[in-house]
């Protein structure tokens, strides 16, 4: 093993019993003897096995760096779920007056404990008001015309919406959208999970550095729930965005974009919390899984951190 790589650089080990294991550098010792990769693949279909796995040099034939796959061709989720998400984005409702519909909207978001909040038409940050407003349940999208109902919209309720702890706001860089709403609109968004962060902080635990670029949408949606890249629409025309009315075209790659964005955020808690779930496994386990003997040994020594907690933790 003569070559030495970055941790997070993608690896093939070639075994000498001919297996090929594909998986992400983790370290190698100082004389070289052994490599440890995480996010294992014994074959090309398999699931990458969880925590950190050991390669000895007596046992390796060869190692190969991989290219970095530029696109997730895998769905990560079920097509049954994917379909049910698509439906939901095709039956959004658009809303540009105060009325009845309006309240009702705003009073069905508040019930949630997490609602979407769409980015597009911030673009240009507090340049420009923002065209339309897009907000959703799991099971509902809304499109608020704000170009149209204008400060209304806010101090019927979206306002209030924004700015309370409850509902928690989901969005994919909410640098701009902050910025549009508070210099823009009076409104200080606040009580936000922001995916992009997300992802920042779980390359940053996977790779032991954070990236020098974030990861736009369309990016994270193919890299967490395997989306084709083309699944978000990135750029919307800013003409076709403020001319009204709104075109259908329009409604419905807002809608789009939107859609996938509750499964992101769950995907990226759960993989943000997963060093904790399994520290707690290991807590868990630490003593129960015993014999009396060496459990009363361990009862005595409580203040110490349990040997193979460090490797639990790790990606």
């Amino acid at each position: 093993m003569d070559n030495l790589y970055m941790k997070g650089e993608l690896l093939q080990v070639h075994t000498k019993n001919s297996e090929i294991h594909e998986g992400r550098f983790y370290g190698m010792t100082n004389d070289k003897s052994k490599i440890s990769l995480y996010n294992v693949k014994e074959s090309p279909k398999s699931d990458p096995s969880d925590g950190v796995l050991h390669y000895y040099d007596s046992d390796i034939r060869d190692i190969v760096k991989l290219k970095e796959p530029t696109e997730q061709k895998h769905l990560k989720i079920s097509e049954k779920d994917c379909e049910e998400i698509i439906k939901t984005s095709k039956k959004y409702i658009y809303i540009n007056q105060v009325d009845k519909s309006f309240h009702e909207a705003v009073e069905e978001l508040s019930q949630y404990s997490y609602i979407g909040l769409s980015t597009d038409g911030a673009s240009m940050g507090r340049k420009c008001k923002m065209p339309f407003l897009v907000l959703s349940t799991p099971q509902q999208i809304y499109i608020f015309d704000t170009k149209v109902m204008e400060y209304h919209a806010f101090e019927a309720g979206l306002k209030k919406l924004l700015e309370s702890e409850t509902p928690k706001k989901i969005v994919h860089d909410s640098r701009k959208v902050s910025d549009c709403l508070y210099h823009k609109h009076n409104v200080k968004l606040n009580s936000v999970f922001d995916t992009q962060v997300g992802d920042l902080l779980i390359s940053r635990n996977k790779t032991g550095h954070l990236p020098d670029k974030v990861k736009s949408l369309s990016e994270c949606l193919n890299l967490y729930l395997g989306l084709q890249l083309s699944s978000v629409d990135e750029k919307l025309g800013v003409l076709e965005c403020t001319e009204r009315p709104l075109q259908t075209k329009i409604k419905d790659s807002l809608a789009k974009n939107i859609a996938f964005l509750h499964r992101l955020s769950e995907t990226i808690n759960d993989e943000m919390m997963l060093p904790f779930v399994r520290g707690v496994e290991c807590f868990v386990e630490n003593i129960r899984a015993l014999d009396d003997f060496k459990a009363w040994e361990r009862c005595s020594m409580q203040n110490q951190l349990p040997k193979d907690f460090k490797s639990a933790i790790e990606y």
